[in-house]
């Protein structure tokens, strides 16, 4: 038995963007959406760009509608516009083409919930470094003539 699934191929772009092609469909996640684009609303897929560093994802119809992913290596966008061609499906010149953009399923991407730990131990750290800052311009950091000043001990070892 022979499977017909393409292979999966993902590409990595800037700012958590990545484009990954699996079982006739592109995946798209870019500026907090995740697009869905099956192969039969892609009319072709370009590289241009500084260095083919850029790929473009254009879809039929009328009013083409076009989706950009920017990526650090020009190599990994060739590759990766190259499967998408060997996917796409063969089309006679006077075919006529569903409208891409009806086909697309798009999806806000939820966020990550910030670490409440993490935030904490900053804002703790940042109090502290704060205090010091404060200790050390109002001069109590210093010894004075009758030696260690309380604050430099707050600073080493706070209780």
């Amino acid at each position: 038995m022979t499977s017909t699934e393409t292979p999966s191929v993902v590409l990595h772009g800037r700012r958590h963007a990545s484009a990954r092609l699996r079982d006739g469909v592109v995946l798209l996640k870019t500026d907090g959406v995740r697009r869905q684009i099956p192969l039969t609303a892609i009319e072709r897929v370009d590289v241009h760009g500084a260095k083919g560093r850029r790929l473009t994802i254009v879809l039929t119809g009328n009013k083409p509608v076009a989706y950009h992913l920017r990526c650090r290596s020009a190599p990994a966008v060739h590759e990766f516009a190259h499967a998408v061609r060997r996917a796409l499906p063969v089309r006679d010149a006077d075919e006529l083409r569903p409208n891409g953009a009806e086909l697309v399923t798009e999806k806000p991407l939820e966020r990550a919930a910030p670490n409440r730990a993490r935030l904490l131990w900053w804002g703790l750290g940042g109090g502290y470094v704060l205090v010091l800052a404060l200790l050390l311009v109002k001069g109590l950091l210093v010894t004075g003539a009758t030696g260690v000043v309380p604050g430099v001990f707050w600073a080493v070892a706070p209780s």
